[in-house]
């Protein structure tokens, strides 16, 4: 997929709808979709940035998604001292729109903190079941700014092959250096603005009005995020 691609399926009038939809509240006082407490759940207490916590677990529950009971118990146990170091190397308050060649190639890229997390996370030697989708939500509850979702539902809309080269169309979208991007980036400030959530980065913006796309082509009824 071209960045221009991308762009192209962010309307501002259907993502401000969309967004607004995403985070109703039912008459029992329950969320008509639970991921609008995705990056919200467990605000209350002091959440550490550098630590993969239960009750990040819980939250990426929130997307329908579960973390296998021995994925869990490595995560929280076994692995935390090393999920905890390679947290503590990527920025928490760094955001995705603020990037620059060098700090994407830095945190992101192949190798960098993101990169080797995302693989211990999957744990491909020692499989525990955690897929891309998991992997990407566990990251983003604790880096938001910085690490978008991945799904099934964004894969088919943007037509992208693999979790692989996400990250990079996403930095090419935001940042290829033309006006169009300028504008995109502007674009999804404004509709998370106009909408009443300025809490959401912009990443999370781009996820919803996707997923939302995505969804409302696949099926005229409302789902959970998957």
């Amino acid at each position: 997929m071209m960045p221009q691609q991308l762009r192209s399926k962010i309307d501002h009038a259907t993502g401000v709808r969309d967004i607004q939809e995403y985070f109703r509240t039912l008459e029992n006082g329950r969320p008509l979709f639970s991921g609008s407490r995705f990056e919200t759940l467990g605000a209350e207490n002091k959440i550490d940035p550098n630590q993969i916590m239960a009750t990040d677990l819980v939250a990426v529950s929130m997307l329908s998604v579960d973390v296998p009971a021995q994925a869990s118990l490595g995560i929280l146990e076994t692995y935390a001292e090393g999920i905890s170091e390679l947290l503590s190397q990527i920025p928490s308050d760094l955001k995705f729109e603020d990037l620059t060649r060098e700090s994407f190639d830095k945190y992101l890229s192949t190798g960098s903190p993101a990169d080797k997390l995302w693989a211990l996370l999957r744990q491909h030697g020692d499989r525990w079941n955690v897929g891309p989708t998991t992997a990407s939500k566990i990251l983003a509850r604790k880096r938001p700014e910085l690490i978008p979702i991945w799904d099934s539902v964004v894969k088919e809309v943007c037509g992208i092959r693999s979790s692989a080269e996400q990250w990079e169309i996403w930095f090419a979208a935001f940042h290829d250096g033309s006006t169009e991007a300028a504008e995109f980036v502007d674009k999804l400030r404004s509709i998370k603005t106009e909408a009443g959530q300025p809490h959401l980065s912009l990443l999370r913006v781009l996820d919803i009005v996707l997923w939302r796309q995505g969804k409302l082509g696949i099926s005229s009824s409302e789902q959970e995020q998957s």
